[in-house]
C-alpha cells in the first residue's frame, strides 16, 4: 500500500520539524504521497518540494485556513492548490500581518499575570532553527515555549490550559476568514476543501450534520475522517456523514512534531492506514472524467 498522510505542520507555522526535517521523516515513516498544511501559509511548498523530490516522495500542495465558528474551532484544509493564486497570497498576507499584530496583545496580557517574558525572546525562539524567514510566522507554541523554559509552566500542554488557550487569560483571538470566504479561495486557487478534525467543532447528531450541509452549500468537497484526535466511534459518525453528502474521505495525523509530542507522522487512528486511493478519489473530485 502506497501510504499517505494529508495533514502535518512545519516550523512555518506551529510545526517543530523544518522542511526539510519533515520530509525525510515522512520518508522514515514509508509516507508515498503527503500534504504540509501549514496555518494559513504555503511558505514552506519549495522547500518541501525539493526535498520532498530527492526522496521520492509525492507532495501535493495544500494549507490549513482557520474559519470564523462557534461553539467550536473551524480549521479547512485545502489540497491540489495553485499556490500562486493572487488572491490566495493576497488573503494569507493579510493573516499574517493580524498574526504580526496579535502577538504584542499577548506579551502584554502574560505581564499582567506576572509572567515576564518580551517579544524580542518569543522572537529568538521562533527563529531559533530555522531563522527569520523561516520563522517569521510567530505562534502560540513560541510563547509556550518560552515560559516553559523560564519555569512559568510545567510543559506545554499546561501553557495552554493555564494561559494561552482559547478562552484563557491571555488569549488573543486571530484573524479569521469565514467558512464561504475559505471554501471560495480554495475552490478559486484550483483546489479541493476538506473538514479538519471536525470533532473540534464541538457539535455532534443534527447540529452536526446540520452545519457540514451548510459547508457543502458553500463548495466543501471532503471531510477528515481519519484524524489522530479522533476515536474509532467519531470514525463511524464522519463515514456515515461524508456517505451521505457524497464528500470524499480524508485523513492525517495533525503532526506537529514537539509542539505536540502525543502525535506521530502518520497515525491516523488506532490500526487506521490510507492508501493513494484518497489521492486519486480527491483528483478525480477536482476533475472528473
Amino acid at each position: 500500500m502506497k501510504r499517505v498522510d494529508f495533514h502535518m505542520h512545519t516550523t512555518h507555522s506551529d510545526g517543530s520539524y523544518t522542511p526539510v526535517e519533515l520530509m525525510r521523516y515522512c520518508q522514515a515513516k514509508g509516507l508515498a504521497c503527503v500534504s504540509v498544511t501549514d496555518h494559513d501559509t504555503m511558505s514552506s511548498f519549495e522547500a518541501c518540494d525539493a526535498e520532498a523530490k530527492q526522496l521520492g516522495i509525492e507532495l501535493i500542495a495544500g494549507v490549513e485556513i482557520s474559519a470564523q465558528f462557534e461553539p467550536g474551532t473551524l480549521h479547512i484544509l485545502g489540497f491540489f492548490l495553485d499556490r500562486h493564486h493572487p488572491k490566495l497570497q493576497a488573503v494569507f498576507g493579510e493573516i499574517q500581518k493580524a498574526r504580526r499584530e496579535r502577538n504584542p496583545q499577548i506579551i502584554q496580557k502574560l505581564n499582567a499575570l506576572g509572567i515576564e517574558m518580551t517579544m524580542e525572546e518569543v522572537t529568538e525562539e521562533a527563529c531559533a532553527k530555522t531563522g527569520l524567514a523561516a520563522g517569521k510566522q510567530i505562534g502560540r507554541p513560541h510563547f509556550a515555549k518560552v515560559m516553559l523554559r523560564k519555569g512559568y509552566v510545567r510543559n506545554m500542554e499546561e501553557a495552554f490550559e493555564k494561559y494561552l488557550g482559547k478562552g484563557q487569560p491571555a488569549y488573543v483571538d486571530k484573524r479569521r476568514v469565514t467558512s464561504e470566504e475559505a471554501l471560495q479561495l480554495i475552490r478559486e486557487a484550483g483546489g479541493i476543501a476538506s473538514v479538519a478534525h471536525p470533532k473540534h467543532m464541538n457539535l455532534a447528531g443534527e447540529e452536526l450534520e446540520k452545519e457540514i450541509g451548510q459547508l457543502v452549500d458553500q463548495g466543501l468537497g471532503a471531510i477528515e475522517v481519519y484524524n489522530s484526535c479522533q476515536t474509532r466511534e467519531d470514525h463511524v459518525i464522519y463515514k456515515k456523514i461524508a456517505k451521505r453528502f457524497d464528500l470524499v474521505e480524508t485523513g492525517g495525523s495533525d503532526f506537529h512534531g514537539a509542539n505536540k509530542p502525543d502525535v506521530d507522522l502518520g497515525f491516523l487512528g488506532e490500526n487506521i492506514q490510507l492508501g493513494y486511493e484518497m489521492v486519486e478519489a480527491l483528483r478525480e473530485r477536482i476533475h472528473p472524467r
